[in-house]
């Protein structure tokens, strides 16, 4: 008989994500202060353009939150990715709290679990954002500034 190892977090991974994820946004987002929504094009094709829009839901002295969504033609029937971040500006990290409608994610679920969420979900979570900030960063072009 096999005995599973419980999940134990990558916290150096984690803390690294989170903190070049802040940069990542400060760079999207320079008016960050003053400005309320951005929207970038990420795709080459004008016809098929597709759509990133990064909007401020809270600002506070020492955090912002933000929602990073991708705008998609088929929003009827196929749900647009959407994840909500705080950026703590004091320690420059910036942290997914909620993917889609799933909000107050652990650090580590035991699997099985009732959402099905993998063991080490917020860190997967952490570390789609960063790769979908970086696309941004490479492919995007900002479409609107409002």
């Amino acid at each position: 008989m096999t005995v599973k190892k419980a999940y134990t977090p990558n916290l150096s991974k984690l803390m690294s994500d989170c903190e070049i994820n802040y940069h990542r946004l400060m760079r999207l987002l320079p008016e960050l202060e003053q400005q309320e929504d951005w929207l970038f094009g990420v795709d080459g094709n004008p016809e098929k353009t597709r759509k990133v829009r990064i909007h401020v839901v809270e600002r506070s002295r020492y955090t912002t939150t933000v929602n990073v969504a991708q705008e998609s033609l088929l929003d009827d029937w196929v749900p647009k990715p959407v994840i909500t971040v705080r950026l703590y500006h004091d320690a420059q990290m910036a942290e997914v709290l909620s993917f889609q409608r799933n909000r107050h994610l652990r650090q580590s679920y035991p699997y099985p679990n009732e959402k099905m969420f993998q063991p080490d979900e917020k860190a997967q979570l952490n570390t789609f954002l960063g790769e979908w900030l970086e696309f941004c960063l490479r492919a995007g072009r900002v479409l609107q500034r409002v």
